[in-house]
This record gives structure tokens, sequence and C-alpha cells, in this order.
């Protein structure tokens, strides 16, 4: 009886829960890192991205101080001043939010990069700036070369036995001169409540290009860090990146001149014989009037020639020299006689013949 009543019930479907073994590990981690707003702890969006605020640390040349001090967990400003022709070395002023300091990065032979600290101040005892250019020994160039010319000069008199004296003084004194001007000194004064601190910035062997700039610059920033503490680089780094782009070299472009063409020769064209039609026909030829009486043609009022002008005549020739009169053959005097031949019986000395 029971058998036939539970067939004569139509059989309900029950809703399937699933059981904690039907649920995967995943699933279960997943529903515990839901939050009641429906996001998940995990998810890349909801967290900040902080990669851009980490400092730097990739290694380029030339060497600079802020990728070392951020292995440190130092996040600095920094102002470069000056750095080495081959770029393993250069001087940078590093602002933190406590210290102002004035490092001095360089990449050894060993291939590991160091920190140098040349000045450490405390950033709010700092109340002046002040910079130097020692320019003075360049500006005396030609007294240390014409000093050490003339000690020369002195040594190679006294080679000749003549009394000078004090050679070797003028040409140390001109060498001094000379070495002082090539270092290219730079002062950079800072003040604070202990005193006046100097730091001597050379330019022996360093880009002059940076060091020119970054001590140009450095007066007009410093200003602005008095005012607010903060270190503007902006300026300096427009420098820097002007010193990484090589220069272009200017390409002329050489215009090629279009060829000529070459004359093509004539083709050969044989006469052709003219055509009959062609031929133009011979002038007609007008009758001659036979002789006759002459005809008179009625007279016209023909108009006269016009009179042109009087041409000026040439001046006359000068009479040419007359020339000799000819003698005649026949007026020429005659010959003389012969001497009269003495008569027979006469005597042999006449006087009348002497």
């Amino acid at each position: 009886m029971d058998e036939d009543i539970a067939t004569d019930w139509p059989a309900q479907e029950e809703e399937e829960t699933p059981s904690l073994d039907d649920v995967t590990l995943g699933e279960v981690t997943q529903l515990a890192n839901t939050d009641n707003d429906g996001t998940q702890e995990g998810d890349p969006d909801s967290e900040p991205n902080n990669e851009d605020d980490k400092p730097s640390t990739e290694w380029s040349f030339p060497v600079r101080a802020a990728p070392i001090l951020a292995l440190q967990g130092e996040t600095v400003t920094e102002f470069p001043l000056s750095q080495h022709v081959t770029g393993h070395q250069s001087t940078s002023l590093i602002v933190d939010e406590k210290l102002m300091r004035i490092v001095e990065s360089r990449y050894d032979t060993d291939g590991i990069r160091r920190l140098n600290v040349r000045m450490a101040l405390v950033k709010e005892h700092i109340s002046g700036y002040s910079h130097t250019h020692l320019d003075i020994f360049q500006r005396l160039m030609p007294i240390w070369a014409s000093s050490a010319g003339f000690g020369l000069l002195v040594w190679l008199m006294m080679l000749t036995n003549l009394p000078m004296i004090g050679g070797g003084a003028f040409i140390l004194a001109g060498l001094a001169g000379i070495l002082l001007a090539k270092l290219d000194l730079h002062r950079i004064s800072f003040s604070d409540h202990g005193g006046r601190h100097d730091f001597y910035l050379s330019g022996w062997r360093q880009n002059p290009f940076l060091i020119y700039n970054s001590t140009a610059l450095l007066g007009p920033a410093f200003v602005g860090f008095l005012r607010d503490g903060e270190l503007d680089t902006q300026h300096i780094d427009v420098i820097v990146e002007s010193m990484k782009q090589p220069i272009q070299p200017t390409v002329i472009e050489h215009v090629k001149p279009s060829p000529v063409p070459a004359a093509q020769p004539l083709p050969n064209i044989s006469p052709q014989p003219p055509i009959p039609s062609q031929i133009p026909a011979p002038p007609a030829l007008h009758p001659i009037p036979l002789a006759g009486p002459p005809v008179t043609a009625p007279q016209t009022d023909i108009p006269s020639p016009p009179v042109a002008a009087p041409i000026p005549q040439p001046l006359p020739l000068p009479p040419a020299p007359a020339a000799p009169a000819m003698v005649p053959f026949n007026s020429l005097p005659p010959p003389p006689l012969p001497p009269p031949v003495p008569q027979a019986g006469a005597p042999a000395m006449d006087p009348l013949w002497d």
C-alpha cells in the first residue's frame, strides 16, 4: 500500500547543494579574498602603482651619484657640477629631505662604483651661497709665458760666460702661473651658523661645457633653494641631455647633372628628281620694238633733282719741287783741240810751246 502511494506522487527535484569535496582549493581562496563590495584583494587595478616612485638604479656613463644612492633606498635631487672627459668621474650637488652634500662619484678600474662625500651640511641651517671664478691666472697668461721665456734666455746667457743670475727663478714662476691657469679653479662657498665652508672645483681634464653651464646655473637654482627649500634642476637637465645627443653631420647633397642626349645622325635623304609639274615656267620674253621714227613723248614738268649741299673742296697740296732741267746734248761745249803737230824743219825746242 505504501509503495503504491509513493509511486502515485511525482518525484520532487531537490536543489543540489555543492559539498566541500566538490569545491576546489582555488575557488576557496578566491572566495576568502573577496571583499564585501565584491572586489578582490589581488586585483592589480585596486592597488596603487609605486613603480614610478622608486629611484632609478640604471648604470650608464657618465657616472652619477643618484643611481648609487638609490641602491641604499635614498631618493635625492642631483645637480651635476662637473664630469671627467672620459665620463668615469663626476662631481654633483645632492639634496634630500635633511642634508645637502657635495659628492664625488667615480668608476674605478676594478669595476666598482664609489662615492666620496666632500661636504655635508644640514639643509635647514644653510643661509648663504657664493661662487668665485679664480681666473686671474688665466688673465695673466702673457706674463707667465714672458717670465718663462726670460728665464730661459738668462740660462742661455750664462752658458756664454756672461754675468747673468736668476734665470731659474723666472722659469719656475712662469711654469707655476701657467699650471694655475690650466687648473681653472672655481670656489663655491656655503654659509651656515658655523661660518663659511669653501669647496674648490677644478676644471683640469673636465668637460668645459658642463662646468661653465653648471656654475652659471647654480646661482639662480640656489636662490630658489634658500626661498622654499627645493633645488630646481630643470635647466641643468636640459644641458645634460643636449650633451648626450651627438652632433649630426651636415650632408651636402650633390646634384648630378642630367646627361646631355647624344646628337642623333641625320637620316640619309637621297635627292629625288623634280616632278615636271613642279618645275617653274621660264619667264616670258617681251618683243624688242623695231627701229622707226622717233616718237616724241608728251612733255611733262619733271621736277629738277634736289641740289645737294656743296661739298667743301679739299685744300690744294703744296707744289712739288721742280725737277732739274735737262741740258740738251747738243748744247755741251766742244771737246778741246789736239796740240798742233810741229812742222818739218822747225827747231826742236820751240819756246812758244814751253
